[in-house]
């Protein structure tokens, strides 16, 4: 009997012995799952911050990967744009009414901006009509405009490349049976990362709201 009633106590010592044990080893691996899992929350939102600020906004038009020509035949990307405002319009050269007044009334800008802000931006004319605008028929629209080619720069591409960026700039154009365009009427101001900051509509409008958009990008 004395030998059994030691056996039973042993055994009961042993398995709450064992229990014991498992009590306080177990919280202390939970701890650390803890801590490794807020480690791991940390590292992924530091590096999700660092990647969201190393890229462009899903508004802006450097996000587009698109090959444009310019005016003197070069090429370039739209993100080689960036660093300035641009004061841009979509148009094409042949146009005869709308498209010059919307020229016409972005030199007025030009005129509007302080000396020392002109080097700080550029002026963006976009073709719509790739067919005829070649890179130059785009430099003598601008001998005949007299732009100054330090500021103004003049693109044109291929057909999807057009109206990917119209769609983005809310542009709206259709080409008409005898060739010409009916077309929104829009100067846009984009600051330097390529996102719309303003856009003016309309022809032979008060363009003061343009230069005071430029104006609080400086």
């Amino acid at each position: 009997m004395k030998k059994n009633l030691m056996i039973t106590i042993i055994i009961v010592l042993t398995v709450a012995l064992a229990a014991s044990i498992t009590y306080i080893i177990k919280p202390e691996q939970d701890k650390s799952n803890i801590v490794f899992a807020a480690h791991k929350n940390e590292t992924k939102s530091c590096c999700t911050g660092e990647t969201e600020q190393s890229e462009s906004s899903e508004n802006s038009i450097y996000q587009l990967e698109s090959k444009w020509k310019t005016e003197n035949g070069g090429e370039i990307s739209l993100s080689e744009l960036s660093g300035k405002p641009q004061i841009m319009a979509m148009i094409f050269t042949s146009c005869t009414y709308a498209c010059p007044i919307i020229v016409n009334d972005i030199k007025k800008i030009e005129a509007g901006i302080s000396k020392e802000n002109l080097d700080k931006v550029n002026f963006l004319l976009v073709s719509i009509d790739p067919e005829h605008d070649t890179p130059e028929a785009l430099m003598q629209f601008a001998n005949k405009q007299k732009l100054n080619l330090n500021r103004w720069k003049l693109l044109t591409a291929d057909d999807n490349s057009v109206s990917e960026l119209a769609a983005v700039m809310g542009f709206k154009y259709k080409k008409e049976k005898d060739g010409s365009f009916s077309h929104s009427n829009i100067i846009s101001v984009l600051d330097k990362n390529g996102e719309i900051a303003f856009q003016h509509f309309g022809l032979n409008e008060d363009i003061t709201e343009v230069i005071e958009a430029f104006n609080k990008l400086n």
